[in-house]
């Protein structure tokens, strides 16, 4: 989507029954990032904004269960019915690991994605030619002030904190995915204003 129709989605030009979900996804990735699509998806969450709060549904589950995950993101997905999908360089990854990860089990993921219009909120800001010392989703929303509960998770350690949420339930890693998810929706709203405080 191009930043300059991005303002429609939150104006009456744009439908007004169109829901707004955040998405993002996390692999079990003790080796470093999986640039060949190799480690197995273990935790999705779906942030969808209502006119009374947020609707928010997150799943994790053990590697072997990577493909009864993956029926779940896309029953969700099918249930929500369409709308805005909104990610944080979901174009190179979130869905494309999806996909990738559903065509390991014989299975054809692409057309679940296809009732979404999809935003991804990275390209926006490197199409926006937005001059930033990082990219990344968390320097963005400090940026911006955006406070985030669970400090301590990223994305290169998120193995570590898996492994204590399998072995004890420490609900750190899932409510970092939660905030990844959330964290779009609220970047979204903030779009128009960070070009100008930036540009």
């Amino acid at each position: 989507m191009s930043p300059m129709n991005f303002r429609l989605l939150f104006e009456g030009s744009s439908s007004p029954t169109r829901q707004l979900v955040g998405f993002d996804l996390e692999t079990y990735s003790p080796d470093g990032f999986p640039d060949s699509f190799e480690d197995p998806i273990v935790n999705f969450s779906l942030v969808v904004q209502s006119e009374v709060g947020l609707l928010i549904l997150s799943f994790a589950s053990a590697p072997h269960f990577e493909l009864e995950l993956l029926k779940l993101l896309r029953s969700s997905l099918e249930a929500l019915n369409g709308g805005v999908l909104f990610t944080y360089n979901g174009t190179r990854f979130d869905l494309q690991y999806a996909v990738r990860r559903t065509s390991e089990y014989g299975l054809d993921f692409k057309d679940v994605f296809q009732g979404f219009m999809h935003v991804d909120l990275y390209r926006l800001l490197r199409l926006g030619r937005v001059q930033l010392k990082s990219y990344s989703q968390k320097s963005v929303e400090r940026l911006l002030g955006i406070k985030r509960v669970v400090t301590e998770v990223t994305g290169a350690n998120y193995h570590q904190f898996y492994r204590k949420f399998l072995s004890d339930g420490d609900l750190k890693p899932i409510f970092y995915n939660i905030e990844d998810s959330a964290g779009c929706l609220r970047l979204a709203k903030f779009y128009q204003n960070f070009l100008k405080i930036i540009g």
